[in-house]
């Protein structure tokens, strides 16, 4: 199985709004047209592609001081719990510089696998009741030497 990611120049908006029907279930994770329109203009946008089909998006936010933000993440159905969004961070990780997100409870312990910490829990951060976790790439800059691994029961 060969991953690649490779960065879209031209981003479709309507390409990752509909695709994100495919992978969101809950409305409140689901984009609107405007909102992909902005993202997708403002922001880095990469495919993840395996064996050169479309598998999902990486889409990173440059937030200054080499701090970049993933924005979305997101992995097809079919291609989950085949290693695809480990070896998708680590390439991220390589880009350089301090990476951040904000994840769901769902999502939180691959994170975690996957090198990153929990430094704030935001409440309600996605819709009343469905709280965010900041984290952070261990490697990153000032996290070398702070690992802590704790998960959300």
């Amino acid at each position: 199985m060969e991953i690649t990611l490779r960065e879209d120049l031209d981003p479709d908006t309507d390409f990752y709004y509909l695709h994100q029907f495919k992978i969101y279930h809950d409305s409140y994770l689901i984009w609107d047209r405007d909102t992909w329109d902005a993202v997708l203009g403002t922001c880095s946008v990469y495919r993840i592609e395996v064996d050169g089909k479309y598998a999902g998006d990486v889409i990173l936010e440059d937030r200054g001081k080499g701090t970049k933000s993933i924005i979305d993440f997101s992995v097809l159905p079919e291609y989950q719990g085949r290693g695809v969004g480990r070896a998708v961070l680590e390439k991220v990780k390589e880009m350089g510089g301090k990476l951040t997100a904000v994840t769901r409870k769902e999502t939180f312990d691959f994170f975690l696998k996957c090198g990153f910490v929990l430094k704030k829990l935001i409440k309600s951060y996605y819709h009343p009741g469905v709280d965010g976790y900041y984290i952070v790439a261990m490697g990153s800059e000032q996290e070398i030497g702070k690992r802590e691994v704790r998960s959300v029961s």
